[in-house]
């Protein structure tokens, strides 16, 4: 329409006064001509092939709409109108008409409750948004409009242009996977980045998304930061393994850069149009004032990074540049009072290193330099640059000219060192993540050797009811047919019996109350550590039946296991697994005991996994560092630990009825890991393996040996 304020008016001012070349269609039953341009009163009136319909209507009148453009063979439809699945159980019928009139004919649908879509290569802005964005090779998918216009508008300021920005809205048909899919075929997109509020259609949006991050990088910003998903779970692991915490799993695997705030989106962002990503993280800083370069030197230690160590080649060059007393090494402090010359000159030195992979350019307003006019002559310097260089003047309104020549230039500028610190290690982590998507796990199981048939045994006679817990004895030795290292355990269903079966272990051992519906049997006063002697194996064989049938009067009890005791170990680990609802099975490895869920020292991964995503998921951990020795404790061959996560890995790629598996503690003494309490919890399951995993495994069964090709013309 025209009426002022309205979303059809704004659509039609975009479209009308943007240059499109295509031909815009306005229909309106009730006016004859839309801004000079004759209006049709319905669909089936325009008798012209049409490529795509904008609906700006009320949300009822939809689902008729969407029919008639699907009569008319339209390829697809974009909906901005509100009113659907948010609003409650009236919505979803409304959209559930509209996916069944559009379904008849495969017309594919953005939206509803969106803002549009720009397409800057062809001067469509077929959105409601104020403003066109300025070409650039960024395409940017949101859920949020709000969020797409923020962006818009910010990249206006710092000189960002974009050559699609996608409002996807309550995605009823086109999601993630699709655009992403989309967007890796066009040549004039380099990046992508993303809002993210929820995923659609996971093993697609995968797919696509380890197809396309491995020739452009794809960004993303997902909200809703919540451990709801954690609630309800049985095990310490499915109490660590939440939604957010999966989604950042599976993001890093299939080679997206995850951020955490709309700033850091946007920094990024910045640093991708104008500016290669970085292929290291030794980075570079040349400042004029220390203060400055010691909060660079800051952040990158806020990542466990050193700046680059300067060669002595470089210091050298250096010296024969900088007054006596600049710091002598990085960050470079050129000190206040050096020219605009030497200033250059340093920074040139320090791009043509071959120990630096990135420069960062910092300038305060002190000394004698004007900062505007270093500004002007860097931003015609670093035209030329050969590695990643990027800037931070630090200042207020008296800066804001200089960075408006770096804009300009199309140098990339931050306000403070800290995040242009924090936007190339996001991008340097990016290629980080690209290593792990290329990584395929290979199955061998000759050098695993597992026993599947006996795992597929104890599954099978717990799996009869629709939800069971495994007992401990029955959960090592799932563990232990898969080669994961289990203390010995057996049952007793005496005091006696207890006894006996200790003196054969050994002194001192462990008693747990055995029964499936107490899976954290520390709690119920069903764990006794550190028994000497028979006598105390009797009494607290007692004292742990008493206590749980006045806890559990209902529970069936097996009886009381007695374990092999491994007293003072050096530390302690988790180790697990969980099923998420959308990503399948998730493997979690971390700080283990009584406070791993305090400390939530942990990180985790999609199966399959092999030695380097394994090491991965070992290395992102503050425990890690333990691992490697520290004054008396030994350290640990980390390569066996990395078998073990492989182990778990296979175990619930092999077997989708786990729902969750925890190992807690692992204990570490004197170099060695040893599982000494597990938890497993299993439900039947209709999935057949791989199909309940989000990245299938390695097809070793499509291998086949030919013996008639000549393997040497390959070598």
């Amino acid at each position: 329409s025209e009426k002022t304020g309205s979303v059809g008016a704004s659509i039609m001012t975009n479209l009308v006064t943007g240059e499109f070349k295509g031909e815009i269609l306005p229909v309106n039953p009730r006016r004859s001509s839309v801004m000079g341009l004759p209006a049709f009163s319905s669909v089936e009136n325009i008798n012209k092939d049409v490529d795509i319909a904008i609906i700006a209507t009320p949300i009822t009148t939809v689902p008729e709409i969407v029919e008639s453009c699907a009569r008319a063979n339209m390829a697809g439809v974009t909906i901005l109108s509100a009113g659907g699945k948010e609003i409650g159980e009236k919505g979803e019928k409304i959209e559930t008409d509209i996916m069944h009139n559009a379904q008849k004919k495969g017309l594919r649908i953005i939206g509803p409750n969106c803002l549009g879509f720009m397409n800057t290569g062809k001067n469509l802005n077929a959105s409601f948004a104020q403003e066109s964005p300025l070409p650039g090779k960024i395409a940017f998918i949101s859920q949020s409009g709000a969020v797409c216009t923020s962006i818009l508008d910010l990249a206006k300021k710092e000189n960002v242009g974009f050559s699609h920005v996608v409002s996807l809205g309550s995605m009823i048909d086109v999601d993630f996977a699709d655009m992403i899919d989309y967007f890796g075929t066009i040549s004039d997109v380099k990046s992508i980045i993303m809002y993210v509020e929820n995923i659609t259609n996971i093993r697609n949006f995968m797919s696509a998304a380890r197809a396309v991050s491995r020739v452009k990088p794809i960004i993303a910003l997902k909200s809703g930061r919540s451990e709801a998903g954690a609630r309800a779970a049985a095990s310490h692991t499915g109490a660590l393994a939440g939604e957010d915490a999966v989604y950042d799993a599976a993001f890093k695997r299939a080679g997206i850069l995850r951020v955490n705030e709309f700033e850091e989106l946007f920094d990024c962002a910045e640093f991708l149009a104008k500016q290669n990503r970085p292929r290291g993280a030794r980075l570079a800083v040349v400042t004029n004032a220390g203060g400055p370069g010691v909060m660079a030197a800051d952040a990158l230690a806020a990542y466990d990074v050193e700046p680059a160590e300067l060669s002595n080649e470089t210091i050298k060059k250096l010296d024969e540049l900088l007054p006596q007393n600049w710091s002598r090494g990085n960050p470079v402090d050129i000190v206040g009072d050096s020219s605009p010359e030497k200033y250059i000159k340093a920074a040139e030195i320090c791009i043509e290193a071959s120990e630096t992979d990135g420069l960062l350019i910092i300038n305060s307003p002190a000394g004698t330099i004007d900062s505007v006019s270093l500004a002007q002559s860097f931003a015609e310097f670093l035209q030329k640059a050969s590695c990643p260089v990027f800037t931070s003047w630090i200042g207020g309104q008296n800066i804001d000219k200089a960075r408006e020549i770096f804009n300009k230039a199309g140098v990339v500028t931050y306000e403070s060192p800290e995040r242009a610190v924090r936007a190339f290690m996001n991008l340097y982590q990016y290629g980080r993540n690209l290593e792990m998507l290329q990584e395929i796990p290979v199955r061998k199981d000759k050098k695993l050797l597992i026993n599947k048939v006996k795992a597929e045994e104890i599954i099978t006679n717990c799996g009869r009811t629709q939800e069971a817990g495994l007992t401990e004895i029955e959960a090592k030795n799932l563990l232990k047919a898969y080669g994961i290292p289990v203390n010995r355990t057996e049952l007793a269903i005496s005091g006696e019996g207890a006894a006996e079966i200790a003196a054969k272990m050994g002194f001192p051992v462990a008693l747990k109350i055995c029964s499936r519906e107490i899976l954290h049997k520390s709690d119920s006063g069903g764990v006794i550590l550190n028994l000497g002697t028979g006598s105390d194996v009797k009494d607290a064989f007692r004292t742990i039946i008493k206590k749980t049938i006045v806890r559990y009067p209902d529970a069936d009890i097996m009886g009381v296991t007695v374990q092999t005791m491994h007293t003072h170990p050096d530390y302690e680990l988790i180790v697990g697994a969980k099923k998420d609802k959308d990503f399948g099975p998730v493997v979690v490895f971390g700080m283990g005991g009584v406070m791993t869920e305090i400390f939530r020292d942990v990180s985790m991964a999609l199966p399959p996994l092999n030695h380097l995503l394994a090491g991965r998921v070992i290395e992102e951990t503050k425990i890690s560092r333990v691992l490697k020795g520290y004054r008396n404790i030994k350290k640990v061959d980390v390569s066996l630990l990395e078998e073990i996560l492989i182990r778990v890995g296979r175990l619930v790629t092999d077997f989708p009825e786990i729902e969750e598996l925890d190992i807690n503690p692992m204990i570490v003494k004197n170099g060695e890991l040893m599982a000494v309490d597990a938890r497993v919890v299993i439900k039947k399951s209709k999935i057949t393996p791989p199909m309940h995993l989000v990245i299938s495994s390695y097809p070793w069964c499509q291998e086949a040996f030919d013996a008639t090709i000549d393997n040497e013309q390959f070598f």
